[in-house]
């Protein structure tokens, strides 16, 4: 199959889905069957920013189209999908097997990252990983099966079925010979170099402008690469970081709400409160109450 021109493209959340904001934990999960079985089997090209898969399949032999090559997938195997790439399939009728879709951003949360997984997102190209007897297999069956269940993708099961999962995929992928399908695109490795920069500095609340300068980039440039990868301004993503570190403050630490604000770097408390309400439409105070780890120990 060619290449599809990017203009072509379709952006998905969730393939047949509009494109809408990814919020940053999201995690979902779903058989193969569930989507696939109403397009025929055939997963059309698309792309869906800011959104990182997994797909484990287990059985029926099937076929990934990405960018100009066309990749066997023979059962079972792992394949992983970073955000930004371009990607379809041709699915078995009797495909089983699951689809993990992770928000991108949640990837460097420490809770879940595996030290390895850097590579498998930031290559920027879909992968097959074979899966050897044994290897992840009932494992990941089992973990794909406690996401699948209800409310447990958004909590601390969830979180850690997914880590789970990512160690496994990265242990596979150590040991996989297979070069990835194509070199990647350099619009999704200036977006990753920036994502990581903003790991370093988001607390700093530096400018658009400086990201590019340090990136060596105009901001034009990094927009541009920012918006075909996450469908998001690079501001946005900066913000973003922002507000997961805030969510996991509330959530998991005893720290006041004023402490959280000036470890973010908001010299007034005040305004990290309107930051706060404005991207997830509650009080910081509120949104620690409904969601702390730990109630019984938090103010």
């Amino acid at each position: 199959m060619a290449r599809s021109p990017t203009s072509t493209v379709t952006n998905f959340a969730l393939y047949g889905e509009a494109g809408h904001d990814v919020a940053p934990e999201f995690i979902h999960v779903e058989r193969i069957s569930a989507r696939s079985s109403l397009y025929e089997w055939t997963i059309s090209p698309h792309v869906h920013p800011g959104i990182f898969q997994i797909l484990l399949l287990s059985e029926g032999p099937s076929l990934l189209v990405c960018e100009n090559a066309e990749i066997a997938l023979p059962p079972p195997c792992l394949v992983t999908i970073p955000c930004g790439a371009v990607h379809a399939f041709r699915f078995a009728s009797e495909a089983k097997g699951w689809v993990l879709s992770v928000a991108d951003a949640l990837l460097a949360d420490p809770r879940i990252a595996a030290p390895g997984t850097a590579r498998l997102v930031r290559e920027g190209v879909p992968q097959c990983l074979p899966l050897p007897g044994g290897a992840l297999g009932d494992l990941g069956e089992t973990l794909m099966r406690v996401l699948a269940s209800e409310d447990a993708a958004g909590g601390p099961l969830g979180l850690a079925s997914v880590a789970l999962l990512l160690a496994g995929v990265e242990k596979i992928a150590g040991t996989a010979s297979a070069p990835p399908a194509a070199p990647p695109d350099r619009r999704i490795a200036l977006v990753r170099r920036f994502t990581a920069l903003v790991e370093v500095r988001f607390r700093q609340h530096a400018s658009v402008a400086d990201y590019a300068r340090q990136l060596g980039a105009t901001p034009q440039t990094l927009t541009r690469a920012c918006r075909f990868a996450v469908g998001k301004a690079p501001g946005e993503i900066a913000h973003e970081r922002l507000l997961r570190e805030a969510m996991r403050a509330l959530a998991f630490s005893a720290a006041s709400v004023t402490q959280v604000a000036h470890d973010l770097g908001f010299a007034d408390p005040a305004y990290f409160s309107r930051f706060f309400k404005a991207r997830t439409g509650q009080e910081p105070s509120r949104f620690r109450r409904e969601r702390a780890w730990t109630a019984a120990h938090l103010p």
